[in-house]
């Protein structure tokens, strides 16, 4: 792999994402009492309500084998001995006054150490075999010392010896009580799968698993990073993740449906949309006014995107989307026929009697007293924008409209 492919900004992001995911799903697991920081005393960190801390570095990995799966973590392996020695470091860091091995040694005993990584184990991992035989009782400290000796011979890298040496000359208590504290939580690739399956666990509808997973993702990588601009510790407690996060998985319990704000591009021309030309024609918006053409645009495919969603998702059927939709025809039509009254009859027999002056203001009439609905479906009442914009929508069809000659002019 060439330089410019092992710093490249690709391989950063995934594992600052790898990093951050990590984070979610600890977060989602965390118990009363309890706290978790993010890149404050470790890559990520655990503060549990017994006063230990579990101190976790996050290692990911895009290099596959032959038969292209990610490669094994070798007794050898960079991360590992870049990974110790940090450790090592964070447990004799004199700034913190762990100058003497007690010091150092009361740390370890309320500190577990875990090496989080996508690659996977290995029966020639000798020494991930050592550490497991050390804490079963099979093997004594002065064995994995010597297993020790024969990795620092056995490295050709100056840095990973370097590193290995500085765990090899450290007291042979601080070293087995280290080892005993050591973990290793490997083959850990799909973290979105893992965090959907803790949320799912929480007893939420599994069509509304990724709702809840979108909308904690959303809220806590802007709250990360409001949090580090100001200069501040990410550090989230179990009641402030609760507070924070229980609206969510509420919202997912509920009958009602979930409304996303987010819509999905529109790529068609604007002004060759049909409900535009219609509300051009009767003067409530002006061409030049593309600002308001596009937050009229914007809630008609809110409506469109949310109603889609939920026919897709189960949380509608088809035959409620349609019944929906029929009574919107029905409230409009309702409008229509009563601010249309006193002109059909004479628009039946003498169209030319009727100026267009008078048919914009008759159609005016009709498209504010729409647009001032409220529309309901199932349980959920939605608010003016998603209501208007299921006008909008239906207007565009279209299946409905606002001047009395609408459907010769746009069908």
């Amino acid at each position: 792999m060439s330089f410019q492919e092992k710093t490249s900004a690709d391989n950063k992001s995934i594992g600052f994402d790898y990093q951050y995911y990590y984070f979610l799903y600890l977060l989602l697991n965390l118990k009363q009492g309890e706290s978790i920081g993010i890149e404050v005393k470790d890559d990520v960190h655990l503060d549990l309500r017994d006063g230990k801390q579990v101190l976790l570095q996050l290692k990911h990995s895009i290099q596959k084998n032959s038969a292209g799966e990610i490669k094994n973590l070798t007794e050898l392996d960079g991360d590992v001995w870049k990974t110790i020695s940090n450790w090592v470091n964070i447990v004799n860091d004199a700034e913190e006054g762990r100058t003497t091995l007690k010091k150092q040694l009361d740390y370890i005993k309320i500190t577990n150490f875990i090496l989080v990584s996508n690659k996977s184990s290995s029966e020639t991992n000798n020494f991930l075999i050592s550490i497991k035989k050390l804490k079963n009782g099979e093997i004594t400290i002065e064995s994995l010392l010597d297993d020790l000796e024969i990795l620092f011979n056995k490295s050709k890298d100056i840095e990973i010896k370097g590193w290995i040496g500085e765990l090899k000359k450290q007291n042979k208590k601080w070293i087995n009580l280290f080892i005993q504290h050591l973990d290793f939580d490997l083959n850990q690739d799909d973290l979105i799968s893992k965090i959907h399956g803790v949320i799912r666990e929480k007893l939420v509808k599994e069509n509304r698993i990724k709702n809840v997973f979108e909308s904690l993702d959303s809220n806590i990588r802007m709250n990360n990073y409001i949090t580090v601009k100001k200069k501040e510790k990410i550090i989230i407690t179990f009641e402030e993740f609760r507070k924070s996060a229980e609206i969510y998985f509420e919202k997912a319990r509920a009958s009602k449906l979930p409304i996303r704000k987010k819509t999905t591009k529109f790529s068609k021309d604007y002004f060759n949309q049909t409900f535009i030309k219609q509300l051009i024609d009767i003067e409530v918006l002006e061409k030049e006014d593309i600002e308001e053409l596009l937050r009229l645009t914007g809630y008609k495919m809110q409506a469109y995107t949310n109603l889609e969603a939920w026919e897709q998702e189960g949380e509608i059927t088809t035959l409620q989307r349609k019944q929906f939709e029929d009574q919107c025809i029905l409230q409009w039509k309702n409008a229509f026929n009563s601010t249309h009254t006193r002109i059909r009859k004479k628009w039946a027999t003498d169209k030319e009697s009727i100026s267009e002056d008078d048919i914009i203001e008759y159609a005016q009439k009709c498209y504010f007293k729409v647009i001032d609905r409220i529309l309901e479906l199932e349980e959920t009442r939605f608010d003016m924008e998603f209501s208007n914009g299921q006008f909008y929508l239906l207007s565009d069809t279209p299946m409905i409209g606002w001047k009395i000659d609408w459907k010769e002019k746009y069908s």
